[in-house]
């Protein structure tokens, strides 16, 4: 159970700056489900906004090809021992 409630974009009574950014962050990467820990983070829309702006410079914004980021990823899972 979470903590924090999880902020649907689709409720009427959602703060209207997390349904802009969770609205936005669905529409560029072609989701039909906000990850949860956006949906948490988006208690403080600020906090949020900052979250998704560094993860798209970190993920998106950089010189690897996918490929590259994919072995980045797997590489991390295995050293710290991550089972998804």
């Amino acid at each position: 159970m979470a903590r924090l409630p999880l902020i649907d974009s689709n409720d009427p009574n959602a703060d209207p700056r997390a349904v802009e950014v969770l609205t936005t962050v669905a529409r560029q990467r072609s989701r039909t489900v906000d990850p949860n820990v956006y949906r948490a983070m988006a208690n403080h829309p600020e906090a949020l906004n900052a979250l998704v702006q560094f993860g798209t410079t970190v993920y998106f914004q950089n010189s690897m090809t996918p490929t590259q980021r994919e072995l980045a990823y797997l590489t991390a899972s295995v050293t710290n021992d991550c089972h998804y």
